[in-house]
């Protein structure tokens, strides 16, 4: 079964958990660049980039990475 079956219903909170997540693992600032992550991000969930959008993955984001 693949991320996207497993996660039918992915949505803002979610995508903001992984950030966060992955934001502080991370030490290289250039890997926390928005298009780098959102193809991490749809390669983890099995999405593309314009699903993860209308997930809330921009919001998510600029939140998480931005401190917006």
């Amino acid at each position: 079964m693949n991320n996207s079956q497993k996660n039918p219903k992915l949505h803002f909170d979610q995508i903001l958990l992984k950030l966060d997540e992955m934001n502080q693992r991370v030490t290289v600032p250039e890997k926390m660049d928005y298009f780098t992550l959102l193809e991490e991000m749809s390669a983890y969930y099995n999405l593309t980039a314009e699903e993860l959008k209308t997930r809330g993955f921009r919001k998510a984001y600029r939140q998480a990475v931005e401190g917006l």
